[in-house]
C-alpha cells in the first residue's frame, strides 16, 4: 500500500510540474512572488538621485551610451549598429567598455511580409485570438520637465500620475489600433527608491495572470542631455528608444532574444528609433516571463510629446515580433531554452522524490524500473491484452471459417 501511495505521489508531482511546463510563457501564480534569494531584487537596480550620470566609452574614447542608471563592471551594451559591448572598469563617472562581437537577430522569412505603414492597422475580423500586451509603470511618478515642469508627479490615491503613465497609454491605444488586446496597470509603485521593484512585481504577477505573449515596464532615463535622446523620425522630433534587459534572470537569453527581434524590426521599419540594448546587473521582475521587457523612452529632459511619438513607432514593431494578430507568435530559441529547463527541473524533482522515498539509489532505481515496468504495464496492460485477444479471436475466426468453407467443398456432390 506504502509504495503505491509513493507511486500516486510521484505521478501527481510530475503531472503537477508538467502542467507547469505547459504553461510557463502564459501564466503564473501568486507564489512568483516570493523572491529567490540569489536575485536580491533593488540591489542593483538603482538610478542615481544625485543629478549625475555615467559615461561609457570604448578605449579608442567614443561615447557608447550615457545612462542615470547604475552602471557595473560586467553591463553589457548593444549599440544602434548592433556591436556588443561589456563594461570593463569603471572610474568615477565613465565607465570603459570591451567590444565582444555584434550581434544579429534572424527571422522567419515570413516575418517579412506584415506590411505596416505608419499609422496604418492590421484588418482583422474582431481581435479575440489576437496576442495580449499587458503594460505597467515600476517608476510612477517618472515625469518630462518640459511638458509636466517636474521630473517626478506624486500619486493621487493609489492610482499614478507621473507623465510616463500618459506615454504608456499611447502605447496601450496604438497597440489596439493594430488589432492587439491590451491589458494595462496604472497603479502607484513610489517612492522611486530601491523597493519599487518589490512593489511593481505585485502588479506585474496580477497582469501576468491575463495570460500575456508580452509585457512591458514603461520608464523613461535621467540624463539631463536631452540631445543625446533626440532625433527625427519621418519628420516628427521624437525621443530614442533604450531597451533593458535585465542579466540576472532565468530568462535573460529569452527576454535579450525578445528585445533583439524588437530593434531588428524597428531598424527595417523605423531606422533611428532604437538606441540600444543594455544588459543590466540585475533582474527587473523579468525571471517571471520569457517575453519580459524594460523600455526607457527619453529622458526628464526631453519632452512628454517627443516620448509618446516614439511610443507609437515602437509600438509597429510588435506585429512582426509577435505575429499578425490571430494568429500564433514564432516560438523562440530563448522558449525553447526556458523550456527545457523546466523539463530538467522536473526529472531533478522527480529523482529527488524517488531518492527520499526509498532511502538509496538502488531502492529508487529499482522503484523506476516497477514503475516502468509492473505499475505501468498495469495501468495499460488490459488495454494491450484486450487488443491481443481480439487480434487473436480474429485469427481463429479466420482459420475456422477457413475451415468450413473446405469442408462444405468436400461434402458437395460432383456434378
Amino acid at each position: 500500500m506504502r509504495s503505491r501511495l509513493q507511486l500516486l505521489a510521484l505521478i501527481l508531482l510530475l503531472s503537477g510540474l508538467a502542467l507547469i511546463g505547459a504553461n510557463i510563457f502564459n501564466k503564473t501564480t501568486e507564489s512568483v512572488i516570493d523572491i529567490p534569494e540569489a536575485i536580491d531584487l533593488g540591489l542593483y537596480e538603482l538610478e542615481r538621485d544625485d543629478g549625475g550620470y555615467f559615461t561609457i566609452l570604448n578605449y579608442e574614447g567614443n561615447v557608447l551610451d550615457k545612462t542615470a542608471r547604475q552602471v557595473y563592471v560586467g553591463d553589457e551594451f548593444i549599440a544602434a549598429d548592433n556591436r556588443h559591448y561589456r563594461v570593463a572598469k569603471i572610474e568615477g563617472d565613465t565607465a570603459f567598455a570591451d567590444l565582444i562581437g555584434t550581434r544579429e537577430a534572424s527571422f522567419p522569412s515570413s516575418w517579412g511580409k506584415v506590411d505596416m505603414p505608419v499609422g496604418g492597422a492590421i484588418p482583422v475580423q474582431g481581435n479575440q485570438g489576437a496576442p495580449l500586451i499587458a503594460i505597467y509603470h515600476t517608476h510612477s511618478a517618472e515625469s518630462y520637465i518640459p511638458s509636466e515642469g517636474e521630473a517626478f508627479i506624486k500619486a493621487k490615491g493609489q492610482k499614478a500620475d507621473g507623465g510616463i503613465i500618459d506615454v504608456g497609454e499611447v502605447l496601450n491605444k496604438r497597440l489596439q489600433e493594430l488589432g492587439f488586446r491590451t491589458v494595462i496597470n496604472t497603479s502607484s509603485h513610489e517612492p522611486h527608491d530601491a523597493n519599487a521593484y518589490y512593489r511593481s512585481r505585485r502588479t506585474a504577477v496580477q497582469l501576468l495572470k491575463e495570460q500575456p505573449n508580452a509585457i512591458i515596464d514603461v520608464h523613461r532615463d535621467a540624463v539631463p542631455v536631452p540631445d543625446f535622446y533626440r532625433t527625427q523620425l519621418d519628420g516628427k522630433e521624437i525621443s530614442k528608444i533604450r531597451l533593458v534587459v535585465g542579466r540576472q534572470n532565468q530568462n535573460k537569453n529569452a527576454n535579450l532574444e525578445f528585445a533583439e527581434q524588437i530593434k531588428a524590426v524597428a531598424d527595417e521599419m523605423h531606422p533611428g528609433l532604437m538606441h540600444g540594448i543594455f544588459l543590466a546587473r540585475g533582474n527587473y521582475n523579468q525571471d517571471l516571463a520569457p517575453r519580459s521587457i524594460l523600455i526607457e523612452a527619453g529622458t526628464h529632459v526631453t519632452s512628454r510629446e517627443e516620448a509618446e511619438k516614439s511610443m507609437a513607432f515602437f509600438a509597429e514593431t510588435l506585429p512582426r515580433v509577435l505575429g499578425v494578430p490571430g494568429e500564433r507568435a514564432p516560438t523562440t530559441g530563448g522558449d525553447l531554452r526556458s523550456l527545457i529547463w523546466v523539463i530538467g527541473l522536473s526529472l531533478l524533482a522527480g529523482g529527488t522524490f524517488l531518492l527520499i522515498s526509498t532511502g538509496s539509489l538502488e531502492g529508487a532505481r529499482d522503484k523506476l524500473k516497477q514503475f516502468v515496468g509492473e505499475e505501468w504495464a498495469n495501468y495499460l496492460g488490459s488495454k494491450l491484452k484486450y487488443k491481443k485477444a481480439n487480434v487473436y479471436q480474429s485469427s481463429l475466426n479466420k482459420k475456422a471459417f477457413k475451415l468450413e468453407e473446405n469442408q462444405d467443398a468436400e461434402q458437395k456432390p460432383d456434378n
